[in-house]
């Protein structure tokens, strides 16, 4: 007879950890969405030069990305210390991913003025860099939890799904910016990529926090069926075998 694995919710005892994790990843996303709005529409205004637009953008990068970033670590270690096999193995894969917001308004300085590299484009690719150090251990961290055959089933597919949401958000601004500046520079239909990567690369943080929160509902709710499955699956007294 082929043993089956016993499900178990993500986190053991309480989710919170992983709500508040999805809530800051969200947070962070949708602040720094509104704060990239605002300086470009108040540049295409002339209310702000190019200059003062990018000054802006590199201080929240670098302090709101701080922040971000040592609240995502903390989180996913509490998330860690939550949970048991697959599931903690995900999320202290998911710690790497912390370093992700802390390198965005970094990751010039360190590639080109610590380390003393002479690249082409830059800015392309410590943007490049600070968004695949996000990415990749995100993609790791739904991968393990697509592949655990302890996690409730409703979290393994929704996973699966995020899998590719988080490639699509981190590879394709990644490509339209490389064929921008170094493939085909000056090309109308680049451009047009360009403005569509503008608005997929706001994204890189937000759907990532809202599949998380997805997961913890489903979890919760995983944890809720559980006594009712469990009871449906106890002979009642008296019923024969």
């Amino acid at each position: 007879m082929k043993h089956q694995k016993i499900k178990r919710p993500l986190l053991q005892k309480t989710h919170l950890p992983l709500i508040l994790l999805g809530a800051a990843m969200t947070l962070f996303g949708l602040v720094s969405a509104l704060v990239w709005s605002i300086s470009s529409s108040q540049a295409m205004r002339g209310l702000i030069t190019a200059g003062q637009q990018r000054v802006r953008l590199a201080s929240f990068e670098s302090t709101g990305g701080l922040i971000a970033g040592i609240l995502f670590f903390a989180l996913f270690i509490w998330c860690a210390v939550c949970s048991r096999g697959g599931a903690r193995a995900a999320f202290i894969v998911g710690v790497f991913a912390s370093f992700g917001p802390i390198l965005t308004g970094r990751a010039e300085g360190l590639l080109f003025g610590t380390l003393g590299l002479r690249l082409p484009a830059g800015s392309v690719i410590a943007g490049a860099l600070a968004t695949i150090v996000f990415a990749l251990p995100m993609m790791i961290f739904f991968i393990i939890l697509a592949s655990s055959g302890r996690v409730p089933r409703g979290c393994r597919w929704l996973s699966l799904a995020s899998i590719f949401l988080v490639l699509g958000t981190a590879l394709f601004p990644i490509v339209v910016t490389v064929f921008a500046f170094l493939v085909k520079p000056g090309d109308p239909g680049v451009g047009r990529m360009m403005e569509v990567g503008a608005q997929v690369v706001k994204l890189r943080y937000i759907l990532p926090g809202l599949s998380i929160l997805f997961l913890a509902y489903l979890s919760m709710r995983f944890i809720k069926n559980q006594p009712l499955a469990e009871a449906q699956s106890i002979p009642q007294e008296g019923d024969t075998k």
